[in-house]
């Protein structure tokens, strides 16, 4: 049933070796890395682990091979992706089991998304949690069979040689549940997407909120008990629902109590206006530092609205600094792009998708951290290097064995009275003593995906549109923004994936990257008057006809896997849900364009099961049906 090991050798190496005949210098491992557009897949090029980088032509070559394949997904900035990296994929004694027993895959899942997000389907349903690093055993047909998350190398390795000793006694017997197994997910799917009745759809919101509520933390905010993500689409619905004034009475107090907590905690990067994607403790004090584009558009949008609404004046400050973040610490220089790059007609060049949670030195929050010789050197020349520690919490003993992480410490009045000083000076102080620290910072350097996401600029231009509204300063990025979108979208059936590179290498765009590009567009306009309604119109008319069948929107044009299907509601657990975002859209531009207002006419909006299941998922389509009733 399996190929003999010399045959496979051949096989595989004999590419390899012919590469490195015909080219200069060294063998490397993983040519195929090397020539990646993606960053976090060239940080393989040297593992010993045999990668291919994904393509669905892959699936033939294990069925001649009669090897499954070891689909690993994971993205430059995640933490325990490089520590799996070090642990085990730079490993010789795993190399050897993946390159013998399987066609090992590397996956940036933010360009491979949708595979992405069908591997986590998989692995939540069958192992009840998932996460980064992702490793799948595929099927040559196609369909999972069995997964883990990160695991030290130990515990890796014996889930490969488990699931090898399985693959040589029963594969057709494993071959057989894996496709059973997809069978069952697809049924699952479907069974979530048939319509509740009338009552039970009516007692959704009601269903919604008793699951936020319960899943809140009310004394130090944000859902869940251990670890912590901000969940910026949940905040974002219920901020709608309190300005709509539908939302129960706690919701307000929660809101609050979120925003400050996140606002004041580890979770935000108090110097520098970012914030890292998660924290391991409930009380948002021990980040993991990945700083995601994506993230910085949600929760710069959540807390410029929070504050109008609440008449927080420092929420907006903080939604402003988030978006300074962007412009100076994720915007792309010429040296950081490449020779393939391609800049906008005005050779603005994007932002970058991500910073490193590691730095160069591959120590965690290393970028962010202060050692007390690093502190005192930045502040050196400082008038009151004291006063700029007790107003960054770095006083006493450090947290973190690296050195102190910046958070809120002492307020004005405070630092006034200790440091026998006016307010105004001491603001002046601590305006002087960010700076400084700040270009200690970027001297340090910090390792950036450069890739240019598409979906990701529409949804920053929403959050620039949000933000110009406040200070003109950011007319200028969200301009250079939305021209490039409208550059990248003019043949609208070929709006690319990635921007700034080839044809043949950006990609093509998903739902995602339609709808919050559609999005990201009208709301420019509707911030500025700049731009035409059509390309977003355009965009949204694509997506109904490109990604629409009879059973729901699919996740990509044509998805390589058969157990990824169609679904007439996506979810909205990290980022927005595309499909909602689209059928608001095209409520709001009714009569604009026959093909959207036919489609949507036609789609069926009666809610599933999985939306009972998993309110929270689904909040803020929840809401709107709820308004449209």
């Amino acid at each position: 049933m399996f190929a003999t090991l010399g045959d496979r050798w051949t096989r595989l190496m004999a590419p390899l070796l012919l590469a490195a005949l015909a080219a200069p210098g060294s063998l490397q491992a993983n040519p195929e890395m090397a020539d990646s557009i993606s960053p976090y897949l060239r940080l393989h090029v040297d593992d010993p682990v045999q990668w291919r980088a994904w393509d669905p032509a892959l699936l033939e070559m294990a069925k001649e091979e009669q090897r499954p394949l070891l689909i690993s997904s994971g993205y430059y900035s995640c933490y325990y992706c490089h520590v799996m990296q070090e642990e085990s994929f730079r490993d010789e004694g795993i190399a050897e089991r993946l390159n013998e027993h399987f066609i090992p895959v590397k996956v940036d899942r933010e360009v491979d998304g949708a595979l992405d997000s069908y591997l986590l389907e998989f692995q939540r349903a069958t192992a009840g949690s998932a996460g980064w690093p992702l490793n799948v055993v595929v099927t040559p047909d196609g369909h999972a069979l069995t997964g883990v998350v990160y695991a030290p190398r130990e515990q890796f390795a014996e889930f490969l040689d488990g699931i090898t000793r399985r693959l040589e006694t029963d594969y057709d017997q494993l071959a057989d549940l894996a496709r059973r197994g997809s069978e069952e997910l697809t049924q699952r799917l479907r069974e979530g997407e048939e319509p509740l009745s009338e009552s039970r759809a009516g007692r959704l919101p009601q269903v919604l909120w008793d699951r936020l509520e319960r899943e809140a933390d009310d004394l130090q905010g944000g859902f869940g008990s251990s670890t912590k993500f901000p969940h910026a689409p949940y905040l974002h619905a219920m901020l709608e629902a309190e300005q709509a004034g539908v939302a129960p009475d706690w919701v307000a107090e929660f809101l609050q109590i979120t925003l400050d907590e996140m606002a004041h905690s580890g979770l935000r990067d108090v110097l520098g206006g970012g914030f890292f994607r998660y924290s391991e403790s409930p009380d948002w004090n021990e980040p993991h530092f990945e700083v995601m584009l994506e993230d910085q558009a949600q929760l710069a949008l959540v807390y410029l609205r929070a504050g109008d609404h609440f008449g927080r004046g420092d929420w907006v400050e903080l939604g402003l600094e988030n978006l300074d973040f962007v412009k100076r610490d994720m915007a792309l220089r010429e040296d950081e792009t490449g020779d393939r790059a391609q800049t906008a007609e005005d050779g603005f060049r994007g932002f970058a998708s991500s910073l490193s949670a590691v730095d160069e030195e591959g120590r965690e929050g290393g970028a962010y951290l202060w050692p007390e010789a690093d502190l005192e050197a930045a502040l050196a020349d400082h008038d009151h290097p004291d006063l700029v520690r007790a107003w960054f919490g770095m006083e006493g003993s450090a947290v973190f064995e690296l050195g102190y992480l910046p958070r809120r410490g002492a307020g004005v009045e405070a630092l006034a009275e200790r440091f026998d000083l006016d307010e105004a000076a001491v603001r002046e102080h601590v305006a002087a003593g960010r700076e400084a620290l700040i270009r200690a910072r970027e001297a340090r350097g910090l390792p950036r995906d450069e890739k240019v996401l598409t979906g990701a600029h529409g949804l920053l231009l929403s959050a620039l549109a949000e933000g110009v509204q406040h200070d003109e300063r950011f007319r200028e990025a969200g301009t250079a923004v939305s021209a490039w979108l409208r550059e990248a979208a003019s043949d609208p059936e070929e709006l690319p994936a990635l921007m700034g590179l080839p044809a043949e290498q950006a990609g093509t765009a998903t739902l995602n990257d339609y709808a919050f590009v559609a999005r990201g567009l009208r709301d420019w306009k509707a911030a500025t008057g700049e731009g035409e309604q059509a390309p977003a119109l355009a965009l949204l008319e694509v997506a109904w006809e490109r990604f629409r069948d009879d059973d729901g929107f699919r996740s990509e044009p044509e998805p390589p896997l058969p157990g990824m299907i169609s679904q007439r509601f996506h979810p909205a657990v990290h980022r927005p849900s595309p499909t909602t975002l689209i059928f608001r859209l095209s409520e709001a531009w009714a009569g604009a364009s026959e093909t959207v207002d036919a489609a949507f006419a036609k789609y069926d909006l009666r809610p599933g099961r999985a939306i009972e299941n998993d309110p929270e998922h689904h909040a803020r389509l929840i809401l709107w049906l709820q308004e449209r009733d």
